[in-house]
């Protein structure tokens, strides 16, 4: 008489494994196209962190902050006016003040930064938000070379508020009758 054995052929183990080999390409790839989008999202939110954080800043302590943008290197940084031992900077101590240097992330690079009209695409520039709320009118694009992506960063002068615009953003001017 034959008895049953209990378990598994090894036909079906090797089906399970194609399956299970099978899945795991396509988690792979798909984790690999979100990722690049993850990157960008990360380097937006950060930079509008700092944004916000620098403008809070200026208004609580009543004082003029800077944030710096050094397009060639990605990176950027908060030049606060205290100095590193401690207490306000003396004018023209510029160089011990406390700065926060944050890069942008691998695949994202600074395209352009456009401050009160004025388009730079190389070197180091700067925005100031002063005690009362208000900072620099600047645009910051953000370029994703691996998917040509752009991404737009909006800070309105008057009130240093944020916006955020995919692709490339560029507000209207007011014309004479819009305030009629």
């Amino acid at each position: 008489m034959r008895t049953s054995r209990a378990g598994f052929s090894l036909v079906e183990i090797l089906a399970v494994l194609v399956i299970l080999g099978l899945m795991a390409g396509i988690a792979t790839v798909s984790w690999q196209a979100t990722l690049p989008r993850a990157q960008l999202n990360t380097s937006v939110r950060v930079l509008s962190e700092r944004i916000h954080g620098t403008r809070a800043d200026a208004i609580a302590r009543n004082l003029e902050f800077r944030l710096y943008y050094d397009i060639e290197k990605n990176r950027y940084w908060v030049e606060t006016p205290y100095a590193l031992e401690g207490g306000r900077l003396a004018v023209g101590d510029e160089e011990h003040a406390i700065v926060f240097e944050t890069p942008l992330e691998q695949s994202i690079a600074f395209h352009e930064i456009v401050i009160d009209g004025e388009v730079y695409t190389d070197g180091t520039v700067y925005v100031r938000f002063d005690p009362l709320g208000a900072a620099s009118d600047h645009r910051i694009i953000l370029y994703q070379e691996m998917f040509d992506r752009y991404f737009t960063i909006e800070v309105l002068a008057l009130t240093g508020l944020v916006r955020f615009h995919d692709d490339f953003f560029e507000r209207e001017p007011p014309r004479d009758g819009d305030f009629d």
